[in-house]
């Protein structure tokens, strides 16, 4: 399954570099992150290799108030209830997360980390992303969270037949209350924000940086 997943998202990759005409990466140079310094650089995606291998995803602040769905959804996609949007598409995500060896799975993916990074002040500030976030019971910043990489699913197209990856159709990476179709969930039961008052998460408004400032979302396997 999981060389299925590398061919398939591989072509999702190379579809995605020819339509932005942009030089399209060596099979070799893709899959060769074993030396340290070794980087693969894709469409909204940077991959670093070598021992510490670790995925920066390049986007920007979407929301900087109210209740969220996701941490981060595709530009263009609901970012009314998003933290953040990302450049890039989740197959492409799913894709780099194999690459630097975590494993997708409902119940026992990959544990990962999620940092954010930005500039303030003309340094680099990154925090885990957890910290952006204030759970709407305590009222507070979430204990550190962690981020299960379920993978998403194939489901049928009801209007052409047939196979479509269902987190590029919802637009979405990294869901805040379990959803299969979701690329990455977080672990644990926090609830959903539009059921009740102190349910979900909302952000963290005296943490967030402002609406469109650029940022990297950094992903790392939990050891």
């Amino acid at each position: 399954m999981k060389q299925f997943w590398l061919a398939f998202a591989l072509a999702c990759l190379f579809a995605s570099v020819a339509a932005a005409q942009t030089p399209t990466p060596s099979l070799a140079k893709t899959s060769d992150l074993t030396s340290a310094g070794s980087v693969v650089n894709l469409p909204g995606l940077t991959i670093h290799g070598g021992r510490d291998k670790f995925i920066e995803a390049e986007g920007k602040v979407a929301l900087t108030d109210g209740i969220l769905e996701f941490i981060a959804v595709q530009t263009e996609g609901r970012e009314y209830e998003s933290l953040l949007t990302l450049d890039c598409k989740p197959s492409e995500l799913k894709f780099a997360l194999l690459l630097i060896g975590c494993e997708a799975d409902e119940k026992k993916g990959s544990l990962l980390t999620v940092e954010v990074e930005w500039q303030h002040d003309g340094k680099p500030e990154r925090v885990p992303v957890e910290q952006l976030l204030l759970d709407r019971r305590t009222k507070k910043s979430p204990a550190p969270l962690s981020w299960r990489f379920t993978g998403s699913q194939f489901v049928k197209d009801p209007l052409s037949g047939g196979e479509v990856f269902q987190a590029d159709q919802e637009q979405a990476f990294i869901a805040l209350w379990w959803q299969p179709a979701i690329v990455v969930n977080v672990v644990g039961e926090f609830g959903n924000p539009y059921r009740a008052a102190d349910q979900g998460f909302e952000i963290n408004k005296s943490a967030a940086p402002s609406k469109g400032t650029p940022v990297k979302l950094i992903f790392r396997k939990r050891s």
